[in-house]
């Protein structure tokens, strides 16, 4: 089962990364937490060839990537993206509307968390 669990968005700015180096991102909201992800390995995650990090964002005189806490794949059909934090947590977007994002046509794309199965409501008739 599903639930709105945030969003993703592209970054009006660009961020360092652990090099200082500028770099485009996508800055994923949480449950009220800030995260981020490249915007280069999210596209490589979509064709399929690699894993993107999701890394803590942090204000320090502009953005700034933190430590790595999570990841993002594509799904087994390869209709949605899947983020697995480390803490505990998988959510998911639809792979149309994060293409979308990237590619600036969408301002936003809604994330979905998805409940683990001891959650998930039952629907009782009778």
């Amino acid at each position: 089962m599903l639930q709105r669990a945030g969003y993703l968005q592209n970054s009006r700015c660009a961020a360092k990364d652990e090099w200082g180096r500028p770099c485009r991102f996508v800055e994923i909201s949480l449950d009220g937490r800030r995260f981020g992800a490249k915007a280069a390995e999210l596209q490589q995650t979509l064709s399929g060839r690699r894993l993107a990090r999701i890394v803590l964002l942090r204000d320090d005189w502009g953005t700034v990537f933190g430590d790595t806490v999570g990841r993002a794949e594509r799904s087994r059909s390869g209709k949605a993206i899947v983020f697995e934090l480390a803490a505990g947590g998988r959510y998911t977007v639809p792979t149309a509307t994060l293409r979308a994002v990237l590619a600036r046509k969408a301002a936003f794309a809604p994330i979905s968390a998805i409940l683990p199965a001891d959650r998930q409501q039952t629907c009782i008739t009778g």
